[in-house]
């Protein structure tokens, strides 16, 4: 009968602890929200080291936020299966 019990309250802990996504999100009001990183735009030519190192800066800041955007859809991606299984979970268990 411990056995049971035991096998119970394991199961009910992975089911809670399978349904939490830790990071950002970019579910918006009214809808998916596009990225709003900022597109670096080369110039036309390159005066001095200042203006190559300013670029470098704005592509590497501009890569950064894209990976953000596509890490929070990810997360977003397992919250919205973690609510699909939860309803197939529902449905069978009628």
């Amino acid at each position: 009968m411990n056995k049971i019990i035991l096998i119970v309250i394991i199961f009910i802990i992975s089911k809670s602890l399978s349904a939490i996504v830790f990071g950002g999100s970019n579910l918006g009001l009214f809808g998916y929200n596009s990225h709003t990183c900022s597109k670096p735009y080369r110039p036309y030519e390159f005066n001095s080291q200042y203006d190559v190192d300013n670029y470098k800066y704005e592509v590497n800041s501009y890569i950064s936020c894209i990976e953000e955007y596509l890490d929070n859809a990810k997360n977003d991606i397992k919250r919205i299966q973690e609510k699909m299984n939860e309803a197939i979970d529902e449905a069978n268990n009628l």
